[in-house]
């Protein structure tokens, strides 16, 4: 139970800090934003996956590989890949933030168009 509330708490705060963040940054910006989620689950309870949510609320979802306890880096490769694609597409990192517990890996990127 514990875990579970620590879970919410890391990710209230993390949308409460992407509202604040987003609300400040609004007035200054003329490009559009970009959030990339990437979710891994060593016990299977959840799929692996990056779901990105593009300016236009275009939803693009992207499965990732179920983490083995030797090799957690292999997922890597593929967020790597798409952190890329954003960047070259002309989106700029203006948050990231992660949070987990028991197995769960969770970060979200926000991305500003340059």
């Amino acid at each position: 139970m514990k875990n579970k509330s620590f879970l919410i708490t890391i990710l209230a705060s993390i949308a409460v800090m992407a509202v604040m963040f987003g609300f400040t940054n609004k007035a200054k910006s003329n490009g559009g934003i970009l959030t990339m989620r990437t979710s891994e689950v060593m016990n299977g309870l959840w799929d692996n996956s990056i779901t990105i949510v593009d300016e236009e609320g275009k939803v693009e979802k992207i499965e990732l590989k179920k983490l083995k306890m030797g090799d957690l880096s292999q997922n890597l490769i593929i967020i790597n890949e798409n952190l890329n694609k954003i960047k070259s597409k002309g989106y700029k990192l203006i948050l990231s933030a992660e949070g987990g517990s028991e197995g769960l890996i969770m970060t979200t990127y926000t991305f500003e168009k340059e």
